[in-house]
């Protein structure tokens, strides 16, 4: 079915939680809204490992990029500084086990048979002030198809000195046979020492942020990637 119209007439037989099967109008599931699964995981890091992710992350402060981003039609997706590449290996080093460690408890949270997840991308996101990211999926290009799961691990100040950067996870919105965008579904301040892991089809954004200092330490920093 490719659109609310084709629907008509039949019935989608579904698995329930136990097994059985469910016969359900096909009518009534297009259109139909599903909550984004995630997990959050507070105090991910001991407080010596989150001092040496800030060690790092100040020592290699010149190494910072811009991660502006583009729609076709030159509407500007994100605004935020990143330090990418492969001297990020430490760091990967670090979560990877922490991270394939943790999952087999989350799967059933996440709505996921259990998955391999071998490899890695790590990077060091700064967001300073009226930084943001638009409303995307980690997925939903050819060239990043393969990320199966995303982490979000924030390291920011303690106080927070800085406003905004939530993090909003939307539902997925069943149309014209995709998974659309749906409303928001949950509105995340970014908890220190936090790990945010939801699945990279979530349509989810960054809030702008507001940040009357200029200097890194006080930006919303995280170590975020993506498992496969």
């Amino acid at each position: 079915m490719r659109a609310p119209a084709d629907a008509a007439g039949r019935t989608l037989r579904l698995q329930g939680p136990a097994g059985d099967a469910i016969d359900v109008s096909a009518p009534d599931i297009a259109g139909l809204e599903i909550p984004p699964p995630y997990a959050l995981i507070p105090d991910f890091l001991t407080d010596a490992e989150l001092a040496q992710i800030l060690a790092f992350t100040l020592a290699h402060a010149e190494g910072f990029q811009s991660a502006g981003a583009y729609e076709p039609s030159q509407t500007r997706l994100r605004s935020a500084r990143l330090l990418d590449g492969p001297f990020n290996g430490p760091l990967a080093a670090l979560v990877m086990p922490k991270l394939q460690a943790l999952m087999p408890q989350l799967w059933p949270q996440l709505r996921i048979d259990p998955i391999p997840l071998n490899s890695l991308e790590c990077q060091i996101t700064a967001h300073g002030d009226g930084d943001f990211f638009a409303t995307h999926t980690d997925n939903g290009a050819p060239d990043i198809s393969y990320r199966r799961i995303s982490y979000v691990y924030y390291f920011h100040r303690d106080p927070k000195q800085f406003s905004g950067g939530h993090l909003c996870l939307y539902n997925t919105l069943i149309q014209d046979g995709r998974g659309k965008c749906g409303q928001l579904a949950a509105n995340i301040d970014p908890p220190r020492n936090g790990l945010m892991i939801f699945p990279t089809f979530i349509h989810h954004s960054v809030t702008p942020i507001q940040c009357a200092s200029a200097a890194l330490t006080d930006q919303r920093l995280t170590l975020n990637g993506w498992m496969f």
